[in-house]
């Protein structure tokens, strides 16, 4: 190979790059030009044609390049339709796959026309590489804008919003529906087994409860909810899923029923699984599990100084915690003529009198062993979020004064609305891992989880507010007839959170 062709294979390749990420950012920013197509047949015939045509303008000699100017797109023509035809789901539509490259040739003219007119600016302005600087950066601003509002626009009632619920089902239901080594694996490994346990079984039982929502919505997907519950809750049971638990208690959950230890976070949320099952139409056979489950929940419960158990041993008690297990104990009363009823209002009655916090109103977010508050701990925005969706199930009446009460101290309007996560001090930034990175006060955990309550009671202008905070932080993605934000790739547990609390009926 001479070294004039290898120099020329080199320039082809730097074009290429150039070009195919310029056009994929651009897409990025303006997904509603293609009905926000972002699946792998789209990027790859993007790759095809850029490459042609970089090959075209590198070997094909300037003035040949007139006579040969459409030979690469009737060699990708001809390749984009025989994959087409080919491969299931590979793109949308044969014009799709044709009318691909007219969005390269604009990317291209306009690429043009701007460097023609920056050089125009630095040259005749003393600060115009600044000035360009900052048209870049307007114009990335504006896309973006434009973005959220299209993504938005269809935000406000159940039935504009079937398509982008029922899409973002489908992509959880890819990811979590699987082996339970493979959900695990889903969850970030930097954060130690301990927290990928909790949020691979957060994740689950989330998912789990946006399905009973989303049937509840829409009544033709009951069935195949169904069966997406059914495979959830054999994951949750599963050795590898329990181990976190059982390294925590020395002890596994589901063979210690009998014993004294809690395991309360694990055993509720399993109990709230099944429950969800029964309410859409599952059958018994969870019947003897789901009986055990709460049987033992409400026996350590009683047994235990203050009607609390710890989510771990030597830790404080985590309200939202216990509430998972009041959620599962009043599930399992409505359908089972009022059994440990009297247990929930032993506790709600007991949370009322000795668990508001004096200086916001709100329910603690952690208690000793006695049930005692302790002295300065802060009250979380992202506990009392997650407090009032779960109260939403048990007390609505004392779910709405909680939530009227943590919108008045907690919820920061701005450009970006949200959740903060301490009312009496500034946090600007910091980490928590429960809460998520704290940005500019506001809580990404905190915000999703307020969603619940807001869906719950009808409050549109702050559900509306977190789904477009959500679109600006998260940018929706959209593969075929899957649709998600770009941060489930990081925490996929917010993207089941998300769907479960936008999805909560009244």
């Amino acid at each position: 190979m001479s070294d004039d062709t290898l120099i020329k294979i080199l320039d082809c390749i730097g074009t290429l790059a150039k070009w195919f990420i310029l056009q994929m950012l651009l897409y990025f920013l303006m997904p509603y030009l293609w009905n926000h197509e972002y699946g792998v047949g789209t990027m790859t015939l993007v790759f095809i044609y850029t490459a042609f045509y970089a090959a075209y303008w590198v070997f094909i000699p300037q003035n040949m390049r007139i006579k040969w100017l459409f030979l690469p797109y009737i060699i990708y023509s001809v390749i984009a339709l025989i994959v087409y035809w080919i491969v299931d789901n590979w793109c949308s539509s044969i014009w799709f796959c044709l009318l691909l490259p007219l969005y390269g040739f604009v990317c291209w003219i306009s690429t043009k026309l701007f460097r023609k007119y920056s050089k125009k600016i630095r040259l005749k302005y003393k600060f115009g590489k600044v000035m360009i600087s900052l048209v870049v950066i307007i114009l990335l601003l504006a896309l973006k804008s434009f973005n959220v509002s299209w993504m938005c626009k269809e935000h406000g009632s159940i039935e504009s919003e079937k398509e982008d619920i029922i899409e973002r089902k489908n992509y959880l239901v890819g990811k979590l529906v699987t082996t339970p080594k493979k959900v695990l694996n889903e969850m970030p490994s930097s954060i130690g087994i301990q927290f990928q346990g909790e949020w691979a079984l957060y994740s689950c039982s989330m998912l789990s409860a946006a399905l009973v929502n989303i049937s509840h919505l829409y009544p033709e997907t009951k069935e195949e909810n169904l069966q997406h519950i059914d495979s959830l809750i054999n994951i949750v049971m599963s050795l590898d899923m329990r181990y976190y638990d059982t390294m925590r208690w020395n002890e596994d959950p589901l063979e210690s029923l009998n014993g004294d230890n809690s395991h309360v976070s694990y055993l509720s949320h399993l109990a709230w699984m099944i429950c969800g099952y029964k309410e859409i139409g599952g059958d018994n056979k969870y019947d003897k599990l789901l009986s055990s489950l709460c049987m033992t929940m409400n026996h350590r419960m009683l047994l235990s100084k203050s009607l609390n158990l710890p989510t771990y041993p030597g830790e404080s008690i985590y309200i939202p915690d216990m509430l998972v297990a009041i959620v599962a104990l009043e599930k399992y009363a409505d359908l089972n003529k009022g059994k440990y009823h009297s247990t929930v209002r032993k506790w709600m009655d007991k949370a009322k009198k000795e668990w508001i916090d004096k200086d916001t109103g709100l329910l603690v977010s952690f208690v000793d062993e006695n049930g005692k508050q302790y002295e300065g701990a802060p009250v979380k925005g992202s506990y009392s979020a997650l407090n009032c969706y779960y109260l939403t199930m048990i007390d609505k009446a004392f779910a709405k004064e909680q939530y009227e009460t943590l919108k008045s101290l907690f919820w920061k309007e701005g450009m970006i609305s949200g959740l903060k996560e301490y009312w009496d001090r500034t946090c600007y930034v910091g980490i928590d891992i429960d809460a998520g990175p704290i940005l500019f006060e506001l809580s990404p955990s905190g915000t999703a989880f307020m969603t619940g309550a807001a869906s719950c009671f009808n409050d549109s202008i702050v559900r509306n507010e977190i789904l477009r905070t959500a679109e600006i932080v998260g940018h929706t993605i959209k593969w075929g007839n899957e649709r998600h934000y770009l941060l489930a790739n990081i925490a996929l547990v917010g993207e089941s959170i998300m769907l479960a609390m936008r999805t909560k009926g009244r």
